[in-house]
């Protein structure tokens, strides 16, 4: 980004610049496999301290926010499996979604011990909402993001 101001627009999942001791990712990004990605729609600032800058992403409008690694999400279960629930995911954070996003809680993401003894369906219910952290997403063929969470 130049003195004069120049504005750098970004989309959620654009990857911004590498994450070291001199990039540190900031409010609307995240740290992935040692890159920056935006979190959001919006525009890029840099913020130069002494021997560090801060990327952070400013969004255009909330509703852009996509769920990213370690993001705390409101899910509402809507189909139960004997090895996973699936869910739609409501809320990231305390930022209410426009248009949810489908979710996967897998069985094994359940709790930390006695993994193999859990049954899903005495553990939930279609219309149970659940709070969950983001493990990891992808981006199908469908256009749509599938979220592994773990309660």
């Amino acid at each position: 980004m130049s003195k004069d101001k120049d504005i750098i627009v970004c989309v959620p999942g654009q990857r911004l610049c590498v994450s070291d001791k001199f990039n540190i990712a900031g409010p609307g990004t995240y740290e992935q496999q040692g890159y920056i990605y935006s979190k959001l729609a919006g525009v890029i600032k840099l913020i130069q301290k002494e021997n560090t800058r801060t990327i952070e992403v400013h969004g255009i409008t909330e509703q852009s926010i996509v769920p990213a690694p370690g993001d705390i999400v409101t899910a509402m279960v809507t189909i139960v499996n004997q090895r996973f629930c699936k869910c739609s995911i409501k809320c990231i954070g305390d930022i209410v979604l426009t248009r949810p996003y489908r979710g996967i809680l897998r069985k094994e993401d359940v709790r930390a011990i006695d993994k193999d003894n859990i049954q899903m369906y005495k553990s939930f219910r279609p219309g149970d909402i659940i709070l969950a952290r983001v493990v990891s997403f992808i981006l199908s063929e469908k256009c749509y993001v599938i979220i592994h969470i773990k309660v």
